[in-house]
């Protein structure tokens, strides 16, 4: 068993992720006095809570997503997808199965003649005719050995087609339908994306997919086969002799019915436990995707909680369908064995009648007996069919669903080259499909006219976003129109209507992939007319990205990392405007399109936003009032309506709601004042506005000058330091390296012994059904020549004694198969189980940088989590057991041959060297194709849950098509090396399966010439080839299932690649040193710093700065300066390459990591919530917390007058990533998070940039309240919010240039003044 990291606390699902119990306030308490905070009778939070007023969702995500029950697809419904070719390779299957099951009784007739020779041979000697009886039995053993050699070419032929045919007809049907599968994704309205959680749909692309796949391979051909096989021999029997088969035909109901309620059980409980994985699937992918926060709170615990309790519950019904499997085939080798003793008993009753001849008999039972044990083959392979059965219901509805909005639809609508930006909202009614009870817009009416600049302004979770949604046509209003050029929007092709639609939002998304393609992305047709480079850089220079992106080592070919990780949210802001200014769209939507960027950017930045609006209707939502001043047109929003329209001047004039958010944002106008002549204001203006642009193109230059100077200087200490944090991970590498896939198997199945303990007993069972059929020859051999006696009483003495035998062996073979089964498949599922968990918590411990790699991605690891797990999980659950009871019937088999032939088992025993090659060349060729599919699936799972987590981007920049073709590519290129090792695997396997055919022949004609040499007698030869036949057919049996064997080995090597990984930075340590005291001190002192994904890049460069306790720091500066940078060491996400961060004295790497944190609270620009209800969000800052202080920092935060009016009130679900919640109810939810945590070092990273200006100033009040009591770091755009601060640090390019108090710094007339300068918003009334 592997060490785990040890937990915090004690986090278990069964007390819940938090102690604390929300619930609702009484009346009174909703009209107390709300935490000392003055609203605005006329608006602010109770009047947007009243917009939830009626009722929310009452069914949450999370319930849609399991508590729908949908029925396991029907057996011929898996083959929908299957093309003309697909079904010539199911047709050739089912024929090559057909025949191949025709083989084993034909073998067993065979082989039952030969057996009649023998006893005629016996006879022969017994009469003194010994020459002749040599004779008889030379030439008849080349005859029958012949037929042997004949029916074993046959076998390779067949075996090889069915294992090539269903699995090249399996291999193309799963490709397709994981690309119809995408596809049908891609082609879904936004509104089906805000009831689904993007873990479950790319868990399903792996993991249920492949259980599909699974299912319609070799293993459907094998329940062919082997049925008819069955099927063959009873009519073979019935020719032989029609009562005694039908006789023995009485139990098949008994058969029917076990197989039967296993194909419906499994197949339900496949559907269920799919479920749960997909679930689990889910909270690893918004836990990966949100880990920096995670970090931040020490979540780590309860999100393992939250993990390890949807993995038992997908464990339980793991657990569930083993016993149910098992008990099913141990049912079915029970009446099989009971039909042999009925079968046997009536032979012999009709035997001493005279109606049957001892041959006769022989053979009838032989040929079921053969028939029995190919029967109780069924269930395994059968298991894997129902299994894929239920895992195509979700996948399959998925597919069938028709979408209300289809971004794909090329064909239907009215397609516009060009759109005149007429657009019209008229009385407009919405509500969100994830909560049709909550009214958004109530009566909304807008009017644009074309090259207007309109600009909408309003409280956050007023409606503005919604119209942005609108106009896209993410969602379709309730009632109203909406209007583009004199055409309802749904007349439009919706395609056509998005290409002309350009859009930035506030949360820019962008893909793990270059600078260049993030920017083509946005052209209209990047793939047939991509922007030449030239026109990606004048985009870029537009948006003041250039200068930035020329300096970096790559260029324009840098790789951005997930959702762009790897750069700044500045960088990130000034990408996402040049992708929509390469697009030239003729409407322009700027959702807070500059909020993320310094002034000096925001300044140029609006400018180019400012020429690309002149010739195009522009639509601006903006809580930064000065980027709008100059619109043709403003929109206050207030309850889902317009409450006032104008111009900034006439708004202003009105002293209204916008007038208000005005005066909020106003800066102490110290810079309009002249600080030295006294001049007067109003003669000032043009010149010093020229000072600014030549102050500001100065500041950019030498940042663009600083940067390149960084990141062409390589020096030797980030060398070393790169080396040293690699060197023990590099030689654990090498280790994997110089492993083989096997050996890691080995390794991982003794490492994990204690998850197998079911295991043991399982290992006890399987031996003795392997047992089982090598003592059963012993018996039937013993019973067959009983039934050539002379003496009718003795044969009815000796037959009813064997009789009772066989039913014994049927008690003991039903109990074993039952027993080995379900407990070897308790243990795969609990090994499953615990190598889940040991990930998830691995992944919990590594350091921030780890996710930053692309190859360690949200979807890779997700697919990770689901599919190693489940591959080893079929090696211990299935391979194991089967091998076990190989091995046990291979000891049996020889133990009994060297007992009455040491030549025969020697024989034996220089054959099987022969059918292991054919299983190693069949294992080898089935290597290769698993290690290509394992990064297939991890590639294509991380590009799927970027596309689907950021679907509302790929919808906007309508790149459906490109993702599509992007995973459809990464699917098919293993697909043709896949179809080669199908055939060589199939060769392989046809060549073990004629094996037992060869080897029958060679020993049979062998102990012939042993018989007539006198070396042994008939008795002995019987023995021997019974013992031959059914070790062969066990090795044969094996061969079944060695596919799994590569899979679970590459699989092997995944999962040491991350448990065997040493973290630089373990968040989950209890170790360190802890102060006394923690008062908030910090302290950097010559900090350099370098992301580990570009060591390259210098983003610090020897900064020193510190914050007293007590008091307020503010971090100012250009995007990508180094200020976030600052926070996150603060917190010890990341290491400083050299410097020290120090904390009350003690420096942050010698720290107990958890301690260190819990005395921290975060409050970030992009705020991440957890798909928990509001109340959990909150106290997901504190565990353990009260309601009562829940509800103070809801009061603090001003947002508890909206939750106290929701229906649910703190136990509203707020969907995945706060999805169900506006950007600024986030935000307020997230600050409620930190204040109710009460650090003593308060972290605010562009804590405010989201909310409405009535909002911002009354939060910032309480953060300016809360920072007099501990110690703040805020890094901010906004200066009116840190203008108080006891401390500015102004950053340049990862240096601090200025320090110093607001006033002082303005004194300067520096970066800072120039700064302030562009922020200063005149109010003239």
């Amino acid at each position: 068993m592997s060490e785990k990291p040890a937990l915090p606390g004690d986090a278990t699902p069964e007390a819940g992720f938090f102690s604390y119990s929300p619930g609702q306030s009484s009346a009174t308490e909703k009209s107390a006095d709300d935490g000392g905070i003055k609203h605005d009778g006329a608006g602010g939070e109770h009047h947007e809570a009243q917009d939830f007023h009626e009722k929310l969702l009452e069914t949450s995500p999370d319930d849609m997503l399991v508590t729908k029950e949908i029925p396991p697809v029907p057996l011929l419904k898996l083959f929908r997808f299957a093309t003309k070719v697909d079904i010539a390779c199911v047709i050739g299957g089912t024929f090559f199965s057909c025949a191949s099951g025709v083989i084993f009784p034909v073998m067993v007739i065979v082989f039952s003649e030969l057996m009649g020779v023998i006893l005629n041979f016996n006879n022969l000697i017994d009469t003194g005719e010994v020459g002749e009886a040599n004779s008889y039995l030379d030439r008849k053993a080349r005859h029958y050995c012949l037929l042997f050699l004949i029916l074993g070419i046959v076998m390779w032929v067949t075996s090889f087609g069915v294992s090539a045919c269903w699995a090249i007809a399996a291999e193309n049907q799963g490709l397709r339908i994981r690309k119809l599968y995408y596809r049908s994704i891609m082609r879904q309205d936004i509104g089906w994306f805000d009831t689904i959680k993007t873990g479950e749909l790319t868990t399903r692309i792996t993991n249920d997919v492949n259980l599909i796949q699974d299912g319609l391979g070799e293993k459907f051909g094998f329940v062919f086969m082997n049925i008819v096989a069955f099927l063959a021999s009873f009519i073979a029997a019935f020719v032989k002799g029609w009562k005694l088969t039908f006789i023995c035909l009485t139990v098949i109901p008994f058969i029917a019915v076990a197989g039967g309620y296993l194909g419906i059980t499994i197949a339900q409980i496949t559907t269920n436990a799919q479920d749960k994985t997909a679930a689990s699937g889910a909270i690893a992918d918004e836990v990966l995707s949100g880990i920096r926060t995670i970090m931040a709170f020490n979540g780590q615990a309860r999100e393992i909680a939250r993990y390890k309790q949807m993995v038992e519950e997908s464990y339980t019904f793991g657990r569930r369908s083993g016993i149910i499997l098992g008990g099913s085939v141990g049912v079915i080798q029970f009446f099989i064995f009971a039909m042999y003793c009925i079968g046997y008993n009536f032979g012999s009753w009709r035997l001493r009648e005279g109606e049957y001849d001892p041959k006769q008999v022989l053979t009838i039972i032989m040929v079921l007996l053969i028939g029995g044990f190919m029967l109780s083959g069924v269930g395994p392979n059968a298991s894997a069919i129902t299994s894929a059965q239920g895992s195509a219901a979700k996948v399959f509805e998925i597919i069938d669903r028709v979408s209300p909005i289809d971004p794909l639809d090329t064909e239907t609508g009215k397609k516009v080259d060009k759109i005149r930006g007429d657009i019209h909202f008229r009385d407009i009614h919405f509500t969100y499909p994830s909560r049709p009870d909550v009214p958004i817009l109530k009566g909304f009416n807008v009017e644009i006219r074309p090259g207007q600049k309109v600009a909408l302004v309003g409280e956050s979770g007023c409606g503005k976003s919604t119209m942005i949604g609108l106009i896209e046509r993410f969602y379709d209003p309730e009632s109203g129109d909406v209007i583009i050029d004199g055409a309802n929007i749904k007349d439009y092709n919706i395609g056509s209507l998005r290409q002309r639609i350009g859009i930035v939002t506030q949360e820019p998304v962008l893909f793990s992939t270059s600078i260049k393609q993030n920017i083509r992305w946005g052209a209209v047709d990047p793939e047939n007319n991509p922007p030449s480079d030239e026109e990606v850089i004048e985009a870029a220079k537009a948006a003041n990205a250039h200068d930035f992106i020329s300096q970096l080592p790559s260029g324009y070919d840098t790789l951005v990392g997930e959702g762009g990780a790897l750069l700044s949210g500045g960088q990130k802001q000034r990408i996402a405007i040049a992708r929509a200014i390469v697009r030239n769209p003729d409407v322009l939507l700027l959702d807070e399109a500059t909020s993320a960027l310094d002034t000096a950017s925001e300044r140029l930045v609006q400018n180019a936003l400012d020429r690309l609006s002149a010739d195009r209707t522009t639509i601006s939502i903006a809580h930064r009032l000065s980027t709008i001043r100059n619109c043709d047109q403003i929109y206050v929003v207030r309850e889902g309506v317009v409450s006032e329209n104008g111009t900034h001047d006439e708004l202003v004039y009105m002293d209204g709601e916008y007038a208000a958010m005005v005066r909020a944002q106003e800066l102490r106008q110290v810079v309009r004042n002249k600080l030295e002549d006294g001049g007067d204001s109003g003669s000032h203006s043009e010149d010093e506005e020229g000072d600014v642009q030549e102050l500001i193109a100065k500041e950019l230059k030498e940042q663009a000058l600083d940067l390149k100077a960084s990141t062409t200087r390589q020096t030797t200490d980030s060398a070393k330091q790169s080396l040293n944090v690699n060197v023990v991970e590099e030689k654990k590498r090498r280790t994997l390296e110089n492993s083989s896939d096997m050996y890691l198997m080995l390794r991982l199945i003794w490492q994990y012994r204690g998850s197998m303990k079911a295991g043991i007993p399982g290992t006890v069972l399987a031996f003795i059904d392997g047992a089982v059929m090598p003592c059963f020859a012993l018996v039937f051999v013993r019973a067959l020549v009983a039934l050539s006696l002379p003496d009718p009483d003795e044969i009815k003495r000796k037959t009813n004694l064997y009789a009772n035998l066989f039913l014994i062996f049927s008690f003991v073979g039903g109990l074993a198969i039952f027993g080995k089964i379900g407990l070897f498949h308790i243990a795969g599922e609990n090994t499953a189980r615990q190598l889940r968990e040991d990930l998830f918590v691995k992944f919990m411990t590594f350091e921030a940088g780890y996710f930053d790699d692309e190859k360690n991605g949200t979807g890779a690891l997700t697919s990770r989590l689901a599919t190693d797990a489940e591959d080893f999980n079929k090696v211990i659950g299935t391979v194991l057991n089967v091998a076990i009871s190989t091995v046990a019937t291979i000891i049996c088999a020889l133990i009994i041959a060297f007992i009455y032939s040491w030549q025969i088992a020697l024989l034996m025993i220089g054959c099987w060297p022969i059918q292991s090659y054919a299983q190693y060349w069949q294992a080898r060729a089935i290597w290769g194709a698993s290690i290509r599919l394992h990064e297939t699936y991890e590639e294509s799972g991380q590009a799927a849950a970027e596309t689907i987590r950021n679907i509302k981007t790929v919808a906007t920049l309508r790149r459906e098509e490109t993702f599509i073709r992007v995973f459809d590519e990464k699917n098919e290129e293993p697909h043709s090396g896949n179809l080669s090792s199908s055939m060589y695997s199939a060769f392989g396997f046809g060549f073990a399966m004629a094996c037992n055919l060869f080897i029958n022949a060679l020993v049979f004609y062998a102990g012939c010439k042993f018989i007539t040499h006198g070396w042994m007698d008939v008795m002995e030869l019987m023995n021997s080839l019974m013992a031959t036949m059914f070790a062969s057919m066990s090795i044969g049996m094996l061969a079944q299932v060695l596919p799994m064997v590569p899979k679970g080995a590459v699989a092997s090597r995944g999962i040491y690649e991350t448990l065997d990984r040493k973290t630089a930075i373990n968040s989950i340590d209890t170790t360190g040193d802890v102060s006394s005291t923690f008062d908030g001190h910090i302290d950097f002192k010559n900090i350099k710093f370098s992301y580990p994904i570009r060591p390259d890049t210098k983003i610090l460069k020897g900064i020193s700065f510190e914050a007293i306790e007590g008091k307020s720091v503010a971090l100012v500066g250009a995007s990508g300066s180094g200020k976030s940078t600052s926070i996150l060491l603060a917190q010890r996400l990341y290491d400083a390459l050299s410097g020290s961060v120090s904390v009350e004295g003690i420096d942050v790497r010698n720290w107990n990591i958890m301690a260190l944190r819990d005395n921290m609270a975060i409050v970030g620009q992009e705020p991440v919530l957890f798909s928990y209800t509001i109340g959990e969000n909150i106290a997901y800052g504190k565990p353990g917390c009260t309601q009562q202080e829940i509800e103070q920092a809801a009061k603090e935060a001003n947002i508890y007058n909206f939750v106290m009016n929701l229906p649910d009130g703190f136990n509203t679900e707020v969907g995945q990533k706060g999805g169900r919640l506006s950007g600024g109810q986030k935000q307020r939810v997230a600050i409620a998070r930190a204040l109710i945590r009460k650090p003593k070092l308060l972290l605010l990273d562009e804590a405010t940039a989201a909310l409405d200006s009535r909002s911002e100033k009354i939060v910032q009040k309480v953060l300016d309240k809360a920072s007099k009591e501990r110690t703040t770091l805020t890094v901010a755009h906004r200066l009116s919010t840190i203008q108080d601060c006891d401390m500015i640090f102004v950053f340049k390019n990862g240096r601090i240039v200025e320090r110093g108090t607001h006033d002082e710094l303005l004194a300067t007339k520096g970066t800072y003044y120039l700064l302030v300068e562009q922020q200063s918003l005149q109010v003239t009334h």
